[in-house]
């Protein structure tokens, strides 16, 4: 007689704790999956597309530091000699970022893995469509920033 009982009462305190759990607000933070940190090492590329209305193509290496500073050694199609050139990056939680160089080139975004070995970026502005995947080759930053 005692168990006709009990039922009754723990089926009401589990349906009114399951209410209480599903009418409380949802937790208001994102979980990050990427930072500054991810980004590290130096990273192979090639790149096709255009750059001022013109075909375009570019190969070599990233080096990022894990801190916010970035450099690229290259080679591309417009100067045909190889150069180097510094800039910042931010990575976002989600693992989006955005790249400035100091010559001025913009990459408008770019999509890392969360392992860090690799990211696809894009890089759109008036006359440029230039799109690539890069692939961490070493976690060293095999070419130094002056």
């Amino acid at each position: 007689m005692k168990m006709c009982t009990l039922y009754p009462t723990v089926l009401s305190v589990l349906l009114a704790g399951a209410s209480f759990n599903s009418s409380a607000a949802p937790a208001q933070h994102e979980k990050s999956y990427c930072s500054l940190k991810t980004l590290e090492g130096s990273y192979t590329y090639s790149i096709q597309g255009y750059r001022g209305g013109k075909p375009y193509a570019s190969s070599g290496l990233f080096t990022f530091n894990g801190a916010g500073d970035a450099g690229v050694l290259y080679t591309s199609s417009i100067e045909r000699t190889q150069l180097f050139v510094t800039g910042a990056y931010t990575v976002n939680g989600d693992c989006s970022g955005t790249m400035t160089l100091a010559d001025k080139t913009v990459v408008n975004n770019f999509y890392l893995s969360p392992s860090g070995d690799s990211f696809n970026f894009m890089r759109v502005s008036s006359n440029d469509v230039i799109g690539t995947e890069a692939r961490r080759v070493s976690r060293e930053l095999l070419v130094k920033q002056p």
